[in-house]
């Protein structure tokens, strides 16, 4: 099958790892696939190839300028996409959902092409509540009409199924694909020595964190909670991964709290190198999470058989349960948090037995980008059975 895989995004951080990974589960698959977007990222060279001056464009433009452009877009991309297709005449277009973007659409009901749209934020009612909204009523109307028009639609959680349905999407027309790793690259016998020399963690016990540190990120907490269990393991390190705006405060907190021995910050990592760094944390945590969202940090620690510590949040109880493969607390509740720590900190027994329950659980459950893309092109061909929402936990159903 021929894929066009079509996006309006800059193809940074989480969102790029995702456009990485599934054109290259496509490909793995034995299809073909060619871009169609207004930027393109040499992975293995961490810098865009194409597009790089729009970055610095959309990060300054007012909101009601980038949403206009956004509508704009799509002339272009109608072009773009309609002279690929012209070209190589592809099976399927996949794109991935932007905001006002309605091209795509456009695109597959005037060639005949079926269209798998991928929703991994509710957009429109993301940018209100963070005020950079310009127009609310226009920007509500493409995304329930992009969401209703495709082929299929694919959301990340159960909980973002329900937000867009209640846009008025009809409910049968989404499906939930969970958030995917390559096993190839995430995977219990990962080699984390080099990493713990190179931090000084032989010998330690380790609680980590990997990505972006932003202030709602929950670290603080985190670092909170650890404190005075620093203050009685002379064994036990921190060891935070990645960067972000919240780094200075982080690293003003430890310093003032003298935990500068105790708690590591590596900077940013390469993403090749992340898989060594969450292989040498005997506990990963994910402090707070956004709650339609599907992190791919959890996924990708639940591939490396880590223990996981995670908030007791409906979208990540799609793919955690409490003391079956990960250890819960309640969101933004210190206290919890600590308790969540301690009752794993205690016991290696019980690490060990949560962090296997957790890889098993990517590998019954289809976690996999190369599933992810399988069930898209299923999904395209009409595929009964495809139609399915991936699995979700069950405590009652992982125990049996």
């Amino acid at each position: 099958m021929r894929v066009l895989y079509h996006h309006r995004t800059q193809a940074e951080d989480a969102q790029g790892i995702h456009i990485y990974e599934m054109v290259g589960a496509f490909r793995a698959l034995g299809h073909e696939v060619e871009m169609a977007s207004l930027t393109e990222v040499d992975h293995a060279a961490g810098k865009k190839t194409k597009g790089s001056r729009w970055g610095f464009i959309t990060r300054w433009a007012p909101a009601w300028l980038y949403e206009l452009m956004g509508l704009a877009y799509n002339l272009y991309g109608y072009r773009m996409i309609s002279k690929k297709i012209r070209k190589s005449r592809p099976d399927l277009i996949y794109e991935r959902y932007s905001m006002n973007t309605v091209c795509g659409v456009w695109a597959s009901r005037r060639f005949g092409i079926p269209m798998i749209l991928e929703v991994n934020a509710p957009l429109a009612y993301e940018q209100e509540k963070l005020g950079q909204l310009a127009f609310k009523r226009l920007a509500r109307f493409t995304e329930r009409w992009t969401c209703s028009n495709s082929t299929r639609t694919i959301v990340v959680t159960g909980v973002m199924r329900d937000m867009i349905a209640e846009l008025g999407v009809p409910k049968e027309h989404i499906v939930v694909m969970t958030n995917g790793i390559n096993p190839e690259e995430f995977h219990p016998e990962i080699d984390d020595s080099a990493i713990r020399r190179r931090h000084g963690l032989e010998g330690k016990t380790v609680v980590g964190f990997v990505g972006w540190f932003r202030p709602w990120h929950g670290l603080e907490m985190l670092l909170e909670q650890m404190r005075p269990m620093l203050a009685e393991r002379e064994d036990l390190r921190v060891l935070l991964v990645g960067d972000g705006p919240a780094a200075p405060f982080l690293r003003e907190f430890v310093e003032k709290h003298g935990l500068t021995d105790q708690v590591v910050f590596t900077g940013p990592v390469k993403r090749d190198e992340i898989p060594a760094h969450v292989a040498a944390m005997d506990v990963t945590v994910q402090p707070s999470a956004t709650a339609y969202a599907c992190p791919m940090k959890i996924i990708e620690y639940m591939a490396l058989g880590k223990c996981i510590v995670a908030p007791n949040q409906p979208n990540i109880a799609e793919i955690l349960a409490d003391g079956v493969n990960c250890s819960m607390f309640e969101k933004e509740d210190p206290e919890s948090l600590g308790a969540a720590l301690a009752r794993v900190l205690g016991s290696s027994e019980e690490r060990d037995r949560l962090g296997r329950a957790a890889h098993d659980a990517v590998q019954t459950r289809g976690y996999l980008w190369s599933e992810n893309a399988r069930r898209a092109l299923d999904l395209a061909r009409g595929s009964a059975g495809s139609a399915q929402d991936c699995p979700v936990s069950s405590p009652t159903e992982l125990r049996q």
